[in-house]
């Protein structure tokens, strides 16, 4: 039963600070292209009273590979661990998470209770230069990416561990994350989703704008949109304190 592959190494798994009980109402963190679980840790930490935990998307840090190179098969591989146990998250996805947990809550509603979507959109278009600079020199491509991921009201030790966390992923994993964010489009189905949505973005965002969270927002009925001032496409670093009061008022809801 979940979350037994959890606890005993077969995927990366972390907890919040209080540990983490599945049959309580729960947060479920799923990270980006290239990122790890553990990046949550300003959220793990500090979200006080909320039951709450990060994985790893298999070919990432703790879960063995291969990765996935489409949304929907990492959709389905995490459908498949929620559907083995009594958990029935509200999802947190960061970018390409999000896009996971779009595409999950579309294929399984009834595995989910809510969605955080963050710094994501109903597609997530990459310049082909950066899916070529990852084949072609891998390091240089991960700093770009790390210095446009920031706002530029960012702490500068950020994006120094940025570049050193991203600079520590499989590259094929990671080119085939970026595949899957530009392969992805669930705009035309998200009229169908029936579940408490909240949207947040940063408002220096340069690699999912705010404008494509606000259709993002349109396109889901109901769901709020949230935009953090001062913070580009890592707002959860960025601007914790901001990120994490917003996500206890959604999750004081269930």
């Amino acid at each position: 039963m979940w979350p037994e592959g959890m606890t005993n190494g077969e995927i990366g798994f972390y907890q919040g600070r209080s540990g983490f009980d599945p049959s309580r109402p729960s947060l479920l963190l799923l990270h980006g292209a290239g990122g790890r679980g553990e990046g949550f840790l300003p959220q793990l930490s500090g979200l006080e009273g909320i039951n709450l935990a990060a994985v790893d998307l298999p070919g990432h840090r703790g879960t063995p590979g291969p990765g996935c190179a489409v949304v929907d098969d990492y959709a389905a591989w995490l459908a498949g661990l929620l559907a083995t146990g009594p958990l029935k998250p509200v999802l947190l996805g960061h970018s390409m998470g999000g896009a996971i947990a779009q595409a999950l809550a579309l294929a399984n509603p009834k595995l989910v209770k809510g969605l955080i979507l963050m710094s994501t959109g109903p597609s997530l278009p990459v310049n082909p230069a950066l899916l070529q600079g990852l084949k072609a020199d891998f390091t240089s491509t991960v700093k770009m990416i790390v210095k446009w991921a920031y706002g530029p009201e960012a702490d500068p030790a950020l994006r120094a561990m940025g570049v050193e966390e991203m600079s520590q992923a499989d590259p094929q994993v990671m080119h085939d994350d970026f595949v899957a964010c530009d392969c992805c489009d669930l705009g035309p189905r998200l009229g169908g989703l029936n579940l408490p949505c909240l949207v947040m973005t940063g408002e220096q965002d340069k690699m999912t704008p705010p404008a494509m969270a606000q259709k993002l927002a349109e396109a889901i009925p109901g769901a709020e949109l949230k935009l953090i001032p001062g913070a580009g496409h890592m707002p959860y670093l960025e601007k914790h304190r901001e990120v994490n009061q917003a996500i206890s008022e959604f999750m004081s809801r269930f």
